[in-house]
C-alpha cells in the first residue's frame, strides 16, 4: 500500500491507484469534495475562465433525486477518458460509466463529452508533467440500457447531460507519482487550491497517447 496525501492506493500490475476510499461505498454524495475526498467531482469548484464539472463524482445536476429505497441492483460507477495530449495540446473524450454486478458486469450507462483544452491550469503542479484547463463539450449517450443512466444514483438525464457541456476543470498527468510503480491523473480543486490524485492514468510518448479510469464506488440503480 502507498500513501498519497490523505488516501491509500494499493499497487498491483494492471491495477493502478484504484481509489480505496471510493471502491465499497455507496453514495450519494454530492460533487464538489475537496482533495483527498470520497472521489465527487468538483462542480461546485471554480477554476480559471470557468467552472469545473462533477465527472468525477456523482452526477446528479438537473436529475431527480428519486427515492433510493426503489433501487434493488448495484453497479459500480465512474468515469475514464483518452486523448492525444502534449505539453501545450490535449483534445480527447470523457465518459462517465456504470457497470452493472457491482462492477463484474457490462456498461449500462455510457455518457461521453469531448474534452479539450481551452488555456492554461491556473496553478503549477509540481508532480505533473504537463498541465491543461480542459472545457467538456458535445454530450452523446453511448449506452443506457433501459434508462438506467437517469433511473440511478447517477441521475443522469437530458437536463444533466446538457449541464456538464461547458464546464471547465483542470487536469495534470504525473509520471511514477512519489516513487509508486504507476502514474497518475492529476485533478486541482479550486475549493483547496490544491492538486490531487484523480485516477490511474498512462500517457504514451511515442504517439502521445493519454488514457485514465476513475472509480468512485458502487452506486445503485
Amino acid at each position: 500500500m502507498t500513501r498519497f496525501g490523505s488516501r491509500w492506493f494499493p499497487i498491483a500490475p494492471g491495477v493502478l491507484f484504484l481509489l480505496a476510499s471510493g471502491a465499497g461505498c455507496s453514495s450519494t454524495s454530492s460533487p464538489g469534495s475537496g482533495a483527498g475526498g470520497s472521489g465527487a467531482g468538483g462542480s461546485s469548484a471554480t477554476g480559471s475562465g470557468g467552472t469545473a464539472s462533477g465527472l468525477g463524482g456523482r452526477t446528479g445536476t438537473g436529475g431527480a433525486p428519486g427515492d433510493a429505497g426503489s433501487y434493488t441492483r448495484v453497479a459500480v460507477c465512474g468515469s475514464r477518458g483518452q486523448a492525444t495530449a502534449t505539453a501545450t495540446t490535449y483534445d480527447g473524450y470523457e465518459e462517465r460509466f456504470m457497470i452493472d454486478q457491482e462492477g463484474l458486469g457490462v456498461d449500462i450507462c455510457v455518457v461521453r463529452w469531448d474534452l479539450k483544452r481551452v488555456g492554461a491550469a491556473p496553478a503549477p503542479c509540481t508532480d505533473c508533467t504537463w498541465t491543461h484547463m480542459v472545457e467538456y463539450s458535445n454530450p452523446r449517450v453511448m449506452t443506457d440500457t433501459g434508462g438506467v443512466c437517469a433511473n440511478s444514483e447517477l441521475h443522469l438525464d437530458a437536463a444533466a447531460i446538457s449541464a456538464v457541456a461547458g464546464t471547465r476543470v483542470s487536469i495534470g498527468f504525473a509520471s511514477m507519482l512519489g516513487g509508486a510503480h504507476g502514474s497518475a491523473r492529476m485533478k486541482y480543486f479550486e475549493t483547496t487550491h490544491m492538486w490531487d490524485v484523480f485516477g490511474n492514468a498512462t500517457w504514451d510518448t511515442s504517439n502521445n497517447s493519454f488514457r485514465y479510469d476513475y472509480r468512485d464506488g458502487f452506486c445503485n440503480y
